[in-house]
């Protein structure tokens, strides 16, 4: 029950996409939000993924995604990888940026309010993450740091414009942390 999206502009996704059976979501090339959007894989094994294929896999458009690999909405080793290829919110800022998985691979990504990211076995960062407007950036489960210096910031304006990773973050890059009026939390050993 595998479903493929693939094209150098698809139409823009408006609705939720879901796959009750076991198997793989993919889209290939760029992706713009035309509304507010689910997509979610029924979970139940790692081949349950969810994947933007590609750095040219851009996702663009100010509405909120989410992204679930999981089975009953909570993320373990045995939930579908999610991998996010290209950039997010590159040319037009998300509104907000949800994923689940066994594993939550991402690069770049720009919104205008929150970013959760659960992997059970780990978050892959591979860029940035920025909330522009307001709205807390959360990493639950081990934080891997893969390419050169990353910054993770939101807006700052407000008290709950919060950074947090709840587990360790490891990788030898630098990373940089700023959340102006929020709170930086990381309760895990960082470079351990």
């Amino acid at each position: 029950c595998a479903q493929r999206a693939t094209g150098p502009t698809p139409p823009p996704l408006t609705r939720t996409r879901a796959s009750t059976l076991a198997g793989a979501i993919t889209v290939t090339g760029p992706a713009l939000l035309g509304a507010d959007v689910t997509i979610k894989t029924c979970g139940g094994a790692t081949t349950d993924a969810i994947t933007f294929s590609g750095a040219k896999s851009t996702i663009d458009n100010a509405n909120d995604l989410v992204l679930d690999g999981t089975a009953a909405g909570t993320a373990s080793a045995t939930s579908g990888a999610v991998t996010l290829g290209g950039v997010v919110g590159g040319t037009t800022a998300l509104t907000s940026l949800t994923a689940k998985g066994s594993t939550v691979s991402l690069k770049d990504v720009t919104t205008t309010a929150a970013q959760s990211y659960t992997g059970a076995t780990s978050t892959t960062l591979n860029g940035d993450l920025t909330s522009t407007v307001g709205g807390a950036i959360t990493v639950t489960g081990p934080a891997l740091l893969a390419t050169g210096a990353i910054t993770v910031q939101t807006a700052g304006g407000a008290a709950t414009d919060d950074i947090t990773f709840t587990s360790t973050i490891n990788n030898g890059q630098a990373l940089t942390l700023t959340a102006g009026a929020g709170d930086v939390l990381v309760s895990g050993i960082a470079g351990g």
